[in-house]
């Protein structure tokens, strides 16, 4: 150990006296914030092992709910349909146990989330990275190998209660399932097994295949696919490494981008005379036989990209020290196609300070626009990844990690990538510039009781976005799902939705009804508005004269549910004159006869015992979303009083 502490810190100042200062950190902690302490994106051995365990941190994100799972660790994926989440797992785990499968988690109220029940189908026991959902239809299928020679595939339709899905099929895949992708028009899954043989040592492995699910109720098998169908002088520069890892498609599925997983610290095996240091980056299938249905359909050769290609970023090194983990097709705000790429490595999930200075494993931007020469345009990892820094992680003890899974605020336009980072937690990293990406928040979650000494809970599946309600869920090794959102309203546009209206709740006879109206809104002097409610049967008068809180509907609100028309505001007030707060929630369910009726909801917080809710009995709630904050702002400019 002493002789590796030491090689590491000859190699540290080597490289500091020649690379340039690291990038800084864009997120400002806010008051309720709990910021790293040491380089952007480490933990110190000091921080994470006190007594009690570490205790979590976070800047420009916060939890605004959890479900601990019942601590059952492992966990896989997460997806969302509607208010429902599903949570699956990954081994090791007891299949056995009737806890072990996919969570079907009630999400109504996102701060109280309720597993309801455990999909237990042959597939849903074990789903990894193949648990998908396009439209109303989800899929599953087991994590890489399955049980006694099967490889199990399930089909459920969501389309009605989510909490309730309804089983269509199951059947197996004709090979193992590492990672799966799901076609937006839930027409065909790609799957991409791990592990196995090599190339060499069976010329018919499957590095892809490929099922027809036009016919949900009976899937079949479309084709089988393995790298020696590439061009001869692009299967050469493919064969040192066993697996391929990641796969998407744009959205006519006639595109399919594959992550080649090598270089020389790649899990699952790399060949000791380093040939397999360049096997490793992005290629590109022409599928479209495959999305058209063709006769005698076949994957093109389109490109391939090498990280030993394209160094833009000199702290990169030669490209030759991670493996490639996901290759995730998005369309930015700017109209152009990218593919966002993660790498893997086992130095980078150790990430204790005296491993994982071994890899160099960095996210990247890939400009496809010409599908046929991809350009990486930029790079983005935090300081603790920089090699510049390898002395003070050294001497300090900062632990790290690696970007590893990927979401997006809106995969079709986008400006915001989440990246699971392992022990670096959740990282948020604004790349409205494509070129000069920025982290602008981040949430480590804090240990939880099965959470081992000497270690951290680490992230691990890819974070989903609920753009309705601008809330990303996360799952979490041992401590489950958390669900989390941004607090800078520029990045959360929830926090900028307005809300005015006017309106009776029906009592016991018109003279007992409740009468209320108010406005919420964010202006760039900060939050504006107020309420006023009388209730005639219960003699109660209220008034909201200070807004604390404006965003989307978390808490329990009664009749109001968390949608894309809904608020949740709170302040101070009084009650019959008494000093008091209060939560309210609101719902804008449209006009006209085919609209149902709006609805309220209020509640005392401190101060006083009060609650009242439900549909409009007459008047108009309306709940309006800006597209941007500057719009806010150029609105408000003459707003003051």
């Amino acid at each position: 150990m002493i002789l590796a502490k030491n090689s590491f810190l000859g190699i540290g100042l080597a490289i500091a006296l020649l690379s340039p200062l690291a990038a800084k950190a864009y997120c400002v902690p806010g008051p309720e914030d709990r910021p790293e302490t040491t380089l952007q994106g480490g933990l110190t051995t000091a921080e994470r092992d006190i007594p009690g365990g570490f205790q979590g941190q976070w800047c420009g994100m916060r939890q605004v709910g959890h479900e601990p799972l019942a601590l059952r660790g492992s966990f896989g994926d997460v997806q969302l349909m509607g208010l429902c989440a599903y949570a699956s797992m990954r081994d090791p785990s007891n299949l056995a146990l009737p806890t072990t499968g996919t969570s079907v988690i009630d999400m109504r109220v996102p701060s109280q989330p309720v597993w309801v029940q455990t999909l237990r189908t042959p597939a849903m026991q074990r789903a990894y990275s193949a648990l998908e959902i396009q439209k109303n239809i989800m899929v599953a299928a087991f994590k890489d190998f399955g049980p006694n020679g099967t490889n199990p595939f399930d089909i459920y339709d969501v389309s009605g209660d989510c909490l309730q899905p309804r089983l269509l099929a199951t059947t197996n895949t004709a090979s193992g399932n590492h990672d799966g992708w799901l076609t937006p028009d839930t027409n065909t899954y790609y799957g991409v097994p791990f592990g196995g043989q090599t190339i060499q040592q069976n010329p018919n492995r499957i590095d892809l295949h490929v099922m027809d699910l036009t016919d949900k109720a009976n899937p079949t098998q479309l084709l089988n696919w393995n790298r020696l169908q590439l061009p001869l002088d692009i299967q050469a520069r493919t064969l040192a490494t066993r697996n391929f890892h990641d796969a998407s498609t744009n959205n006519d599925g006639t595109r399919l981008y594959l992550a080649l997983y090598g270089g020389n610290n790649a899990l699952g095996g790399f060949p000791a005379d380093g040939s397999g240091r360049c096997a490793n980056g992005l290629v590109i299938l022409d599928s479209s036989d495959v999305a058209l249905r063709r006769p005698n359909p076949q994957l093109g050769f389109v490109s391939f990209v090498s990280w030993c290609d394209q160094q833009i970023d000199p702290d990169f090194g030669d490209g030759s020290t991670a493996a490639a983990h996901a290759t995730e097709y998005v369309i930015h705000e700017n109209g152009k196609e990218y593919i966002v790429s993660t790498d893997e490595s086992g130095a980078g999930l150790d990430g204790e300070w005296n491993v994982h200075p071994r890899q160099r494993t960095f996210s990247r931007l890939i400009d496809i626009s010409d599908e046929t020469r991809p350009r990486v345009v930029s790079t983005f990892k935090p300081d603790v990844n920089d090699p510049d820094n390898v002395v003070r992680v050294m001497t300090e003890q900062i632990n790290g990690g690696m970007l590893h899974y990927i979401g997006f605020d809106d995969r079709y336009k986008m400006r915001l990538v989440f990246y699971a980072g392992a022990n670096q937690g959740i990282r948020v990293v604004d790349f409205r510039d494509p070129e000069h990406p920025k982290e602008i928040a981040y949430y480590k979650a804090p240990s939880v009781a099965t959470t081992r000494v000497g270690e951290n809970d680490f992230t691990r599946p890819d974070p989903r976005y609920d753009a309705d309600n601008c809330l990303i869920y996360t799952g979490w090794n041992q401590g489950g799902l958390r669900i989390l959102e941004l607090t800078d309203p520029e990045y959360n546009p929830c926090m900028r939705r307005t809300a005015r209206g006017e309106g009776s709740l029906e009592g016991a006879g018109r003279r007992n009804r409740t009468d209320f109206e108010f406005e919420a809104k964010r202006t760039k002097h900060g939050l504006k508005g107020e309420l006023e409610l009388k209730d005639r049967a219960a003699d109660a008068k209220i008034r909201i004269k200070e807004l604390t809180f404006l965003g989307s509907v978390r808490d329990q609100c009664g009749s109001v549910l968390p949608t894309a028309d809904s608020v949740q505001f709170e302040g101070t007030g009084t009650y019959n004159g008494a000093d008091a707060s209060f939560r309210v929630c609101v719902q804008d369910n449209g006009k006209g006869k085919r609209g149902a009726r709006d609805q309220f909801h209020i509640v005392c917080t401190s101060g006083c015992t009060y609650s009242a809710g439900g549909a409009i009995d007459g008047g108009n709630i309306q709940v309006r979303q800006p597209k941007e904050k500057h719009e806010d702002r150029d609105r408000d400019d003459d707003d003051d009083d």
